[in-house]
């Protein structure tokens, strides 16, 4: 059967769902819990100061997900029931309505091991580790996507097509600094910076800011399988091959820094603010008489969070090539040239189809991390119940290179304690397009959980699914303090006489 090589490269990573098990930055446990510990600070650096744990020493973190706003799958797979052939048949394939531009995401984001560490009531500290890659498709045309899952069966001139896909695998080493910066009355602020320093494993990207194709008909007795009328994009890749066997060893190897050809560093910052209108209610006096603040117990009334993640990038050196400046026309593709194109060949098959030869070529290039801006209002409505807003906007660019935070906004309630925690999100995902509904468990330190449920029902018409687990090896939450009991003094019985008349 013929394809095109945008079937290929387009249609087939478009719409990839579950089955693909390379790692991405992607929504992990969005209650915002305050025992959230080592994953908080993955959202706000600022929330390791005056946490609830003293110690925690988190063992692994680990985050898949795969999403998309083209098609929903309705084949017979889903988490429920993993054994089914997962098969991206267009009969199971469902198109979304409407003009607006796709994406895709495909991955995992694993972190681990990591170590958080209160120093006094005003400092803490973290050291961590991550390793991430992402397969992800950006301001897709509805009519690229279209024809490339219906393999331009009829042929014909297409000319409103553009896409920006990248491919993204690092590992980072992460130092997280929160202090506590002004506690007066009922005004509690704290503030916090992590450092990144990135090993990149791997990267590749394609962009088409403008295409105009003209496909030619089964049946067409020419060679020439697809004709590009005019292209304005970029292509670049360095060690595409770091996609080929992703598992724990290769992840190790890239925290090692070993084969890994990119290197940069990056940077989050952020602060807390909680309102505490009983604040004194919360400090005590030890037995030497020296102040202290109950670290086991919430104190706010209401908290609010800002950060900006993800600040920095990958410099790729070696084993790097990068067209950034494809602008041809009228250039034909035969059958021959796109047949077989697959991940473990595409950046050859792409250098012969552009004819790289004729175009000029850097050895060098940036690709970003996922910079985003990310909010979230927190309010106790009582006793052990909480209830959270958060807001994740990207702040990359439509056609920047590397990888991006998909924006989404949730709201989560809460059942909150030391030992259990059980939350609910409801998010608009996927650049807030579209509605999910999750659940979160927390038992001491296992955590388990879900953004999307949607995944564990058969004929789901799911556009993604996503789960998540973290362990932590130790964890020390401090107790609330207990103000200690007043001795009881012994009471005098007085004598009364009455008078008699």
């Amino acid at each position: 059967m013929r394809k095109s090589i945008l079937f290929y490269v387009c249609g087939s990573l478009l719409v990839a769902l579950p089955n693909y098990d390379a790692i991405a930055q992607q929504m992990f446990n969005p209650s915002h819990s305050n025992f959230a510990g080592l994953g908080g600070a993955i959202w706000n650096p600022a929330t390791i100061a005056d946490n609830r744990y003293s110690v925690q020493l988190e063992l692994l973190a680990v985050d898949g997900h795969a999403t998309n706003t083209a098609y929903r799958y309705t084949g017979p797979w889903s988490l429920k029931s993993p054994s089914e052939d997962f098969e991206l048949e267009s009969r199971y394939l469902q198109q979304r309505t409407g003009d607006r531009p796709n994406l895709v995401s495909v991955g995992v984001n694993a972190r681990g091991p990591g170590l958080l560490l209160r120093l006094n009531s005003k400092h803490s500290i973290a050291v961590s580790t991550r390793v991430r890659a992402a397969l992800q498709g950006n301001n897709v045309s509805q009519e690229l996507i279209r024809n490339a899952v219906d393999e331009f069966e009829n042929g014909g001139r297409f000319t409103d097509n553009k896409l920006n896909l990248n491919m993204n695998a690092f590992a980072e080493w992460n130092l997280t600094y929160g202090r506590v910066v002004f506690d007066e009355g009922p005004h509690f602020l704290k503030t916090g910076i992590t450092v990144k320093r990135l090993m990149g494993a791997g990267s590749a990207y394609l962009q088409a800011k403008s295409m105009d194709l003209e496909v030619a008909a089964p049946n067409a007795a020419s060679d020439t399988t697809v004709r590009i009328r005019n292209l304005d994009g970029a292509f670049g890749y360095s060690n595409p091959r770091a996609f080929d066997d992703l598992d724990t060893e290769e992840g190790g190897r890239w925290l090692r820094g070993q084969n890994t050809p990119g290197s940069g560093w990056g940077a989050d910052i952020g602060f807390v603010y909680e309102y505490r209108p009983d604040g004194d209610r919360y400090r005590y006096r030890d037995a030497k008489g020296a102040e202290k603040v109950d670290h086991g117990r919430n104190k706010y009334r209401y908290r609010l969070a800002v950060a900006i993640t993800d600040i920095g990038g990958i410099r790729y050196r070696d084993q790097t090539v990068a067209y950034n400046e494809i602008k041809t026309a009228n250039l034909g593709v035969s059958n021959d040239e796109v047949n077989g194109i697959d991940l473990d060949n595409f950046d050859e098959r792409i250098e012969r189809i552009l004819r790289a030869q004729d175009l000029s070529k850097d050895t060098k290039f940036v690709a970003g991390l996922a910079t985003a801006l990310n909010v979230d209002f927190d309010y106790h409505v009582g006793g052990k119940i909480y209830a959270n807003a958060a807001v994740s906007q990207s702040l990359r660019g439509r056609y920047a290179i590397g990888m991006r935070q998909l924006s989404y906004a949730a709201f989560t309630p809460r059942l909150e304690t030391r030992w259990l925690e059980i939350a609910a999100p409801v998010s608009l995902v996927n650049n807030y397009q579209m509605l999910a509904y999750g659940l979160m468990l927390r038992l001491g330190p296992l955590t388990v959980g879900s953004n999307n449920l949607q995944a564990l029902f058969e004929k789901s018409n799911l556009y993604g699914a996503n789960a998540y687990a973290e362990l932590s090896l130790f964890t020390w939450a401090n107790k609330r303090y207990k103000t200690p009991k007043k001795a009881k003094t012994p009471t005098q019985k007085v004598k009364t006489t009455q008078k008699t008349s």
